[in-house]
């Protein structure tokens, strides 16, 4: 189980440094397409496309990292007394997100797969990878929150 964990751990720091690039790509992207629309009056056709891309990607990257990090937003609006009714409480919210991830997970591959012949006019590839975060990052979320040590949440409003 900790080697499990620890795999978790890492895959969650691949995202943040996918994530980080896909931003920093972003940035650069925009630049270029500002620079070269207004400086030169040579807008390039594809920029926008792609910076769509990468901020569907970066974006959904960051709930596996947010979830695994404690970062989630909780809105607590029932204090139990008890300590094992809180518990309960825990449990219970732990596995309707997971179920909702799978759900999320199953129906987002379910579109990704009929997007696979179409292809997006600038990029030319498949929508398939437009879609494709949707899965991939809920199911990453569903092992973040199976696996990510039993502390509380940082972020909400408690």
């Amino acid at each position: 189980m900790q080697m499990l964990k620890s795999l978790t751990g890492a895959l969650m720091a691949v995202c943040k440094v996918t994530m980080f690039a896909a931003f920093v790509a972003m940035m650069v992207l925009t630049l270029f397409q500002v620079v070269n629309r207004y400086w030169f009056g040579l807008p390039i056709f594809w920029t926008e496309e792609l910076i769509v891309f990468l901020l569907v990607w970066s974006a959904m990257l960051g709930l596996p990292v947010q979830l695994w990090e404690h970062q989630d937003i909780v809105v607590d609006f029932l204090n139990l007394p008890n300590e094992t009714l809180e518990k309960v409480k825990q449990w219970s919210a732990t596995i309707a997100s997971i179920v909702f991830c799978a759900v999320l997970a199953w129906t987002g591959w379910q579109f990704a797969i009929r997007g696979w012949a179409v292809i997006s006019p600038t990029l030319s590839i498949s929508r398939f990878w437009f879609f494709l975060p949707i899965s991939l990052c809920a199911a990453l979320s569903i092992l973040a929150l199976a696996l990510r040590d039993k502390a509380p949440s940082a972020g909400g409003f408690d």
